[in-house]
């Protein structure tokens, strides 16, 4: 985060639950909480870090942490009534609201990879051709529900891989045989 207002930022409060800049508790189940925080919709990262659950986190520090993922996410996941915890916003850098997304995809049919982009600022996107190799370092175009979020962190902090990302592996097409 080189952005000069990121060293001026203030952690403020918003009554909307969808404030991009949002940041969310994420109870794992197991004395751990995990964190994330709304970029443009429907855009969440998820930091590298895992606390015990209920200690206090400074949201400037935590938003300054490793990002471990980013992924869209279900609106449901942002409800005040939802499983995660809403807390406080750190509003978003000019760079990480003007940022450009990134996405792949591959049709079922025919096999043809193709990069999916978005801005947020312009309100444009597209679809442009790629190879599997283009597209094998981009997170899959995929809306994923908050229980699916919860899983992938506590395989990540874990150590393990994730069936739910594991599912969605982009591969050649047609795969190939194999021997007998």
């Amino acid at each position: 985060m080189a952005d000069d207002a990121v060293q001026h930022r203030k952690v403020e409060r918003a009554a909307r639950a969808r404030t991009p800049g949002r940041v969310v508790r994420i109870d794992l189940g197991d004395g751990r909480c995990a964190y994330g925080r709304r970029l443009n919709d429907p855009s969440v990262e998820f930091y590298d870090r895992v606390d015990a659950y209920g200690e206090a986190a400074d949201l400037l520090d935590l938003v300054a942490s490793r990002v471990a993922f980013t992924v869209w996410v279900m609106d449901a996941a942002f409800r005040r009534t939802g499983g995660w915890e809403l807390l406080d916003v750190v509003p978003l850098s000019e760079s990480e609201g003007a940022k450009v997304e990134h996405r792949a995809k591959k049709d079922p049919i025919s096999g043809e990879c193709s990069i999916y982009w978005t801005d947020a600022v312009s309100g444009n996107f597209g679809e442009i051709p790629a190879s599997l190799e283009e597209c094998e370092h981009l997170e899959v175009a995929a809306v994923w529900d908050a229980h699916h979020v919860e899983d992938r962190l506590r395989d990540h902090f874990d150590g393990r891989p994730n069936e739910w990302v594991e599912s969605m592996r982009l591969t050649r097409w047609p795969p190939a045989k194999r021997a007998v």
